[in-house]
């Protein structure tokens, strides 16, 4: 009789292993058409996610010793960040960069330059909700972009406390996140390959904020130590012994 323990470790193998094609499929469907909707965005979370945590929530169960159960959740949690980070760079360069015809692009890009650019901040944001509020152009387009980009970076507020101590300050990672927004759109600029935006850093910055205030609530908190995802606890040094006042 197989035993349950084997049951629940090749169930969540065989999950495991269904996550990492769907993971390869969906890159690869970013790299040639680009992620043209926050649908798409969301159907890729669920698809990848689904059996990933599962498959996680299996395997690690399987092991009676909690320390191996956090490994394996620790490590999925890497191999996740890792697929999350390339489809990021998928998604916002490497499939919006016409290597053929680099030189072209980039001229097109120049000479379109105002169109692609916009320094002015919540200018780009109150476009759109004018947009939305008077109809200009139909509700996809603008809530394609504002939501798009609030959600585009919420996962980086569960990756980057989840894997780094000193993440779970608030103004390292509200620094750490701005200086990666600022290189995004600072690449996109250079590559010419997308438009640079000081609205999509506040929107996206706005995104990472919120689900990291959520997940400082206690209740969420304490569920994210449960589930092995938080970082173990830095031991507390012992007191070093106090000197002796007395002489002799």
């Amino acid at each position: 009789m197989i035993h349950k323990n084997t049951l629940q470790r090749v169930f969540g193998a065989v999950l495991l292993a269904a996550a990492g094609a769907v993971m390869i499929w969906q890159l690869y469907t970013i790299l040639v058409l680009g992620m043209i909707h926050v649908a798409s965005g969301l159907l890729l979370i669920a698809m990848v996610c689904a059996p990933l945590f599962l498959g996680v929530f299996l395997l690690a169960r399987s092991f009676a010793e909690p320390a191996v159960q956090r490994q394996v959740v620790r490590l999925s949690l890497v191999v996740l960040f890792g697929f999350y980070l390339v489809a990021l760079a998928s998604e916002l360069i490497l499939s919006r960069i016409d290597f053929q015809h680099f030189s072209q692009a980039a001229a097109q890009y120049r000479e379109n330059f105002d169109l692609m650019t916009n320094f002015n901040p919540f200018e780009t944001v109150l476009l759109y909700l004018k947009a939305l509020k008077y109809n200009y152009i139909g509700p996809t387009i603008p809530l394609s972009n504002l939501l798009g980009n609030m959600l585009l970076f919420m996962p980086m507020a569960v990756f980057l406390p989840c894997l780094f101590h000193t993440m779970q300050k608030l103004w390292v990672f509200a620094l750490v996140m701005l200086a990666v927004l600022v290189m995004v759109e600072a690449l996109q600029l250079l590559l010419s390959c997308g438009s640079c935006d000081v609205d999509d850093v506040f929107l996206n910055l706005s995104g990472t904020l919120i689900v990291y205030g959520i997940l400082k609530i206690p209740f969420f908190k304490r569920l994210l130590m449960r589930l092995y995802l938080l970082p173990e606890p830095k031991p507390v040094p012992p007191h070093a012994p106090e000197a002796d006042a007395t002489a002799e």
